[in-house]
């Protein structure tokens, strides 16, 4: 199926959020997933998942989420509520386009993404279908290192109070030795592309805190909507188990995927064609009537 690609842009909390979206060439409304990427990400690195969607009749916008890429805020902050309020706003500007059907549309989220895809699942009940990939929902870090974040938010703080700056670290050299990807090439690429580098030489803090210390899972039971839960086996920042526990805290319609061959970048990962079949699947079958005849 041929398919056009355009950008577009809208208000959220005040600022421009810019997406690209993939709109299948159809004589009929479509169905539409909104993509949501994670923690010092970008929306390019979804454009295969999507052009594999609209290949297959779903139409797909891939936002740059609140202060990332080309999306105005904060730079590189992870403010869940405000990725939320990104992912409502997308949900406003699908329903006003008319090559949508606006009432079926549903929304993919990768690790932190997933997060803000669950929180605003939970709260807003025109997402029909929720897809997460090794989605953030509890703490990914240990004691210790939870104990030495919340010593430097108070530094943080306190630069802030007699400067008016906030503290930014470079994370490079912490942040090239965690494999993001069981591919060793796909690994490699990441590490050396210049726009994650930038994002790891200005590791904002506490701005980045939402990335590895957020709660999502104790409201995940509130989500009516059919959800998709997807991770890597080989998950080395986040570990297949935390599939497992949100899997089993919610209470509506459910399927879970434990992807082998793929680490925390499913998408981009050795079995990223799992990825790409299984969330085509789900949201035809659950925002497609069609499909089900």
């Amino acid at each position: 199926m041929r398919f056009i690609r355009e950008t577009v842009q809208f208000k959220s909390l005040g600022d421009v959020i810019t997406g690209m979206l993939f709109l299948p060439e159809t004589d009929i409304p479509s169905i539409a997933l909104i993509i949501c990427h994670g923690a010092m990400d970008f929306k390019e690195n979804y454009y295969e998942l999507c052009e594999f969607m609209a290949d297959k009749g779903i139409a797909a916008l891939a936002l740059d989420m609140h202060g990332n890429g080309e999306s105005q805020g904060k730079r590189f902050h992870v403010n869940i509520s405000s990725w939320v309020a990104d992912i409502s706003a997308a949900i406003d500007f699908l329903e006003g386009h008319p090559d949508i059907d606006r009432k079926k549309i549903g929304a993919f989220g990768l690790s932190s993404g997933g997060t803000a895809v669950l929180e605003c699942a939970a709260k807003d009940t025109r997402l029909h279908a929720v897809i997460t990939l090794d989605a953030t929902v509890r703490p990914t870090v240990n004691l210790q290192e939870k104990i030495g974040l919340e010593i430097l938010v108070l530094l943080a703080k306190a630069k802030h109070l007699f400067t008016g700056k906030e503290l930014r670290l470079s994370m490079v050299n912490a942040f090239r030795k965690i494999e993001v990807a069981s591919d060793p090439e796909v690994n490699r690429n990441w590490g050396q592309n210049p726009r994650v580098i930038e994002m790891w030489s200005s590791w904002p803090i506490p701005g980045a805190i939402e990335s590895v210390i957020v709660n999502t899972i104790d409201r995940v039971h509130m989500i009516s909507a059919p959800t998709l839960v997807m991770h890597g086996q080989d998950d080395k920042i986040d570990p297949p188990e935390t599939a497992t526990a949100l899997f089993e805290r919610l209470t509506c319609v459910k399927q879970l995927n434990i992807i082998p061959g793929n680490g925390h970048l499913g998408h981009l990962d050795s079995n990223k064609t799992a990825v790409f079949n299984l969330t085509t699947e789900w949201a035809l079958r659950h925002l497609d009537s069609s499909h089900m005849q």
